[in-house]
């Protein structure tokens, strides 16, 4: 029997059992084929799993990430972990800066400090934003059976993608974001009916939900978010979402700002506290999408094939 080296993380936060979990695979002979690497993210139910395929230089990597649904082509958590396990557990000497070779792009991974793998921070810069479509607030509403009272009226609802399709929603204030009550049967239909959902989606991916407000449960933080998305026809919460940000960050340097440095919590409402650190700047029509985090070291294992 094969067996391939796993280690476990958790991705955007300084402590154990915080932000985002994520399963990161050493597959270097390629043992696990499309269909293993479903079931093996199916059987551990994380938001992603990541599989290492290749080394194709010092610091290019070939990686896959699946959800327990499919595989996606780019997730922001998945990537950030997977350089930190790059940079810990692979390479003798850990460089500055990494490329993770996905699907939709390759991303450029910086560490900020090499000496410390455990402490220094990992930031991605994103692929360009693509700006899909704006939505008026009583088809929000009424689509997902929210009160249109707790949308901010004074900000754009813009689904944007740096990879991972998400319809960015501002909301009023805190109490707003904590009484969010999405139902899983609300936003399928939603999508279903707007082609956002994978089975009659363009890119046969399903759209997520990112609801974002400026007030924050920590004052020296400039965000709080929430993302909700739909796996295997149930609705899901994610405690940190890179990618998400990613499009955050995009919507910010478009409707408010050509420079932008601020600090999102995500996951405070699921007690899984996570802080995502965003860094942008446009110009013309180029954008700089940088979103970064911290990684804890959890454990590691053998995975049977």
């Amino acid at each position: 029997m094969s067996t391939i080296d796993y280690h476990l993380v958790d991705v955007f936060t300084k402590t154990k059992y915080g932000g985002n979990q994520l399963a990161v695979f050493l597959d270097f002979d390629d043992l696990a084929n499309a269909d293993t690497m479903q079931n093996i993210a199916k059987e551990l139910n994380f938001s992603e799993v990541s599989f290492i395929k290749k080394q194709l230089n010092r610091n290019t990597f070939d990686v896959r990430i699946f959800t327990p649904e499919y595989e996606v082509p780019f997730a922001g958590h998945p990537t950030l972990g997977t350089a930190f396990v790059i940079s810990k557990h692979i390479t003798k000497q850990p460089t500055p800066k990494l490329n993770i070779q996905l699907k939709h792009a390759t991303i450029n991974v910086d560490l900020e400090n090499t000496g410390s793998i455990d402490e220094t921070l990992f930031t991605m810069t994103q692929a360009q934003p693509k700006f899909i479509e704006t939505y008026e607030i009583n088809t929000i509403a009424e689509g997902l059976n929210i009160d249109k009272n707790v949308i901010d009226a004074s900000k754009p609802i813009v689904e944007i993608s740096t990879g991972l399709p998400y319809i960015i929603i501002p909301v009023i204030n805190l109490e707003a974001m904590n009484q969010l009550n999405i139902k899983d049967y609300d936003l399928e239909n939603f999508l279903k009916t707007h082609q956002k959902h994978k089975t009659n989606s363009p890119s046969k991916l399903s759209t997520s939900l990112f609801f974002v407000t400026s007030e924050t449960f920590d004052k020296t933080h400039n965000f709080n978010a929430r993302m909700f998305c739909l796996e295997g026809g149930k609705l899901v919460e994610d405690a940190a979402t890179g990618s998400a940000n990613g499009c955050f960050l995009a919507y910010l340097l478009k409707y408010e700002s050509p420079n932008i440095s601020a600090i999102v919590e995500q996951g405070f409402q699921m007690n899984r506290k996570s802080l995502l650190y965003l860094n942008g700047t446009k110009a013309d029509s180029e954008y700089q999408i940088k979103v970064g985090g911290h990684v804890v070291d959890i454990g590691s294992g053998k995975w049977s094939i």
